[in-house]
């Protein structure tokens, strides 16, 4: 596979120095992940009780002059309502309530306290000029020094020559310097210009502007650039902006420089309302040039809308410009190999016993080979009249739906079903019988076996099951033991005149079908079935919490007659058993949890399926997850993850996806972590196989939170909570 060497060599020495930057920071000092708010000490205060607007005064020695200027000398303490004044030497003009003091001067209200060598102050407007200040947030960490402080009343400061960070006072992790910063502490927001971001002392880069919130709450603004690199697109520099449009709804545009594509954009609109919510996202690509200099594109809408207090309406949509785009930009295996996109508007209404939708699908196919019928409309009715426990239920599904297809036959199909159960027993048995009717009627197009068709069958089954439970020893847990019969019997009608419109067969090691009485997905086929289930699940239970510390399952179905319908390509089935099905699910303690699913063949003595878990996580957040996946001769994969600190700063990641079938690597993924009080670091590689099944390609995720101020990176601990089950950001 042909790589860009000198992309790679300059990613690589970014990264490197801002990974030394790191080091460099814990060498000198390991500080703890979580710290306490950093505040200096209080000042003095004479009264807890202040009379309002009065003002009172303390000193060592000094001249009082009440109708003109009093002077103190040593531990003074002026105070004004919620405002106090240290200094060793001030003067104050008792005509207008003025300061001017010099001299470990401390300035402190509810909001603030400043630390200088000189101040010029008016006490009733909390207005007025410090010189070599620090600052700091009271209820914050935010905290910095400036030059010149010019207070304009007593929640807005204007800081010259200054510096800002949410780092204690002893930490100097990050900060930045900046010519002009603004805080506004009513509307606990910041600006900042000419801005210069730091870690440790070494800066790394510069902003002419910049906009933050003092209590991570949303503002607009732009958001620190994130940095990528990747086999396909090279090196991305995206530099988002945040639209604070309203508190219901924002907007967040992000261009991004890709090295061996050029220019492309992101948007995403989000909105909440009483009557409606949705994302909105559309990407743009105006010339590709690893694509000819085309154009292309991507949109996903995912809206709701509350019509009344019973109707609803959803669309969902989602498109690109071509069939490769999802390999290009997602990520992922699962997404790439996304072989159709799905386009549905739908109006939901929902009343007392029954719920009634219409619904137009069309799909955008991806791979030629998979093309999906629309369905235009489609019409659903589910009527269940509520009744008591001890009479019979009743239900009626039907479905109206008209199917389009290219080069395929199309037409109408009309499917109603009707079902009728009743329940008999008690806690310590039941016994349910069930019958249902199923008509389906077509009126088609293009069909070589004709237009008009209609089949009706019905289903017979009865359910039946005992409980035994019992306690352990002198133990709080309880054991159970639950043997279950479950019979179901529909006739054989030959369906193989019928279209396959949206109809599969569920693999039985894939998806359990020990109490199904179809074993078709969709309607265009209904199974014949003459075939008996027996299984046994045992529970342990915690009597006191009811918490399920394990639970086992086994169950096999026995089939007395052959199984005749069947769909294109599909044999018909002669065996009399089905595979042993085994389940397993089991709380060790509470740091261990297993669970496995498993399927055994009588006939060959083979395993024909297993999917196996382990995960573990403890209160220290070590994380490690083991699963083991088989599909007889077709699929066997192995998998390991794990998420674990080496310190109280430093932790580790990575997880690994195996083809034990073929000896190779799916995924590959390895990363380290730092964090403090106020900064946290991520560094991500990555090696995954492409949807092409053959070829690989790498990724490299490079991420910094800066605690309080905002994230510079591309969210890569969204991407970690995917891959690792268990890991929190």
């Amino acid at each position: 596979m042909k790589k860009n060497n000198d992309t790679t060599n300059n990613t690589l020495r970014f990264i490197s120095a801002c990974l030394c930057l790191l080091v460099y920071q814990v060498e000198a000092k390991s500080p703890p992940s979580f710290c306490a708010v950093s505040q200096r000490s209080n000042t003095q205060k004479i009264t807890n009780n202040p009379t309002k607007d009065a003002v009172y005064m303390e000193a060592d020695a000094g001249l009082i002059n009440r109708s003109g200027v009093s002077s103190l000398v040593g531990n003074i303490i002026i105070q004004q309502n919620d405002l106090s004044l240290n200094a060793q030497k001030a003067n104050l003009d008792g005509t207008n309530n003025t300061v001017i003091a010099n001299g470990n001067v401390t300035l402190s209200t509810k909001k603030v306290q400043l630390d200088s060598n000189a101040i010029h102050y008016q006490l009733d407007s909390q207005t007025g000029e410090l010189n070599n200040v620090r600052y700091q947030l009271k209820k914050s960490s935010t905290n910095g020094y400036s030059k010149k402080i010019i207070q304009t009343n007593g929640v807005q400061l204007e800081l010259q020559a200054a510096t800002y960070t949410t780092c204690p006072l002893a930490t100097n992790s990050w900060h930045i310097e900046a010519d002009n910063i603004k805080l506004n502490q009513e509307e606990e927001h910041g600006t900042a210009r000419n801005v210069t971001f730091k870690v440790g002392n070494t800066p790394i880069f510069y902003l002419p502007w910049l906009s933050f919130s003092l209590n991570n709450q949303r503002k607009s603004g732009l958001l620190f650039p994130s940095y990528q690199v990747s086999e396909q697109s090279g090196l991305a520099i995206s530099t988002p902006y945040y639209f604070n449009l309203a508190p219901n709804y924002d907007a967040t545009l992000t261009p991004s420089y890709l090295s061996k594509r050029g220019l492309k954009i992101d948007g995403e609109f989000r909105y909440l309302s009483q009557q409606h919510q949705g994302i909105w996202e559309y990407e743009i690509l105006p010339r590709d040039k690893a694509s000819d200099d085309s154009q292309r594109d991507y949109f996903k809408i995912n809206h709701s809308s509350k019509l009344s207090d019973s109707v609803r309406l959803n669309i969902k949509s989602e498109g690109v410009s071509d069939k490769k785009y999802l390999d290009d930009f997602r990520k992922s295996l699962s997404s790439a190999s996304t072989s159709a996109l799905e386009r549905r508007i739908e109006v939901v209404k929902v009343g007392r016993n029954w719920h009634f939708s219409a619904a137009s699908i069309d799909y955008q196919t991806l791979d030629a080979t998979d093309s999906s019928y629309s369905k235009l409309p489609e019409l659903k009715l589910r009527y269940t009249p509520k009744i008591g426990a001890s009479k019979i239920k009743l239900s009626l599904d039907s479905e109206l739906s008209y199917f389009e297809k290219n080069n395929a036959p199309t037409g109408m199909r009309f499917d109603v079903s009707l079902k009728a159960s009743k329940k008999f027993g008690d806690t310590a048995w039941y016994f349910k019988p069930s019958i249902g009717l199923r008509h389906t009627y077509y009126n088609l197009k293009n069909n070589p076996e004709g237009n008009s068709y209609s089949r009706s069958l019905p289903t017979l089954s009865l359910d039946a099951g005992l409980f035994f439970d019992r306690p352990l020893g002198d133990t709080k847990l309880t054991q159970t033991l639950e043997p279950r019969l479950f019979y179901t019997y529909t006739p054989f009608r030959s369906q193989d005149h019928l279209p396959v419109f949206d109809t599969a067969k569920t693999d039985f090691s894939t998806s359990t079908q020990l109490f199904s009485e179809n074993r078709y997905t969709g309607k265009d086929r209904i199974g014949d079935t003459n075939n008996l289930t027996f299984a046994l699940a045992s529970k342990i239970q915690n009597r006191e919490t009811g918490k399920e510390l394990f639970q086992a399952n086994v169950g096999q179905i026995f089939y007395f007659e052959d199984r005749k319908v069947t769909l294109p390509g599909e044999t018909i089935q002669t065996h009399a058993e089905s595979e042993f099905a085994f389940e397993l699910d089991a709380n060790l303690n509470d740091r261990l949890h297993l669970s496995t699913s498993t399927f055994w063949e009588p006939k060959t003595q083979q395993w024909t399926a297993t999917e196996t878990q382990f995960n573990y996580k403890d209160d220290k957040n070590r994380i490690v997850n083991l699963s083991y996946r088989s599909l007889g001769k077709e699929l066997e994969q192995a998998s390991v993850s794990f998420a674990t600190p080496i310190d109280k700063s430093w932790s580790i990641v990575g997880r690994l996806d195996h083809d034990l079938k073929n000896n190779r690597n799916l995924e590959t993924l390895a990363g380290i972590e730092y964090q403090n009080c106020c900064l946290k670091a991520r560094f991500v590689g990555r090696k995954y196989l492409t949807s092409d099944n053959n070829t690989y390609d790498d990724a490299v995720f490079l991420q910094f939170e800066l605690k309080g101020l905002g994230n510079l990176g591309n969210k890569a601990n969204n991407f970690l909570e995917d891959k690792i089950y268990g890991y929190e950001k």
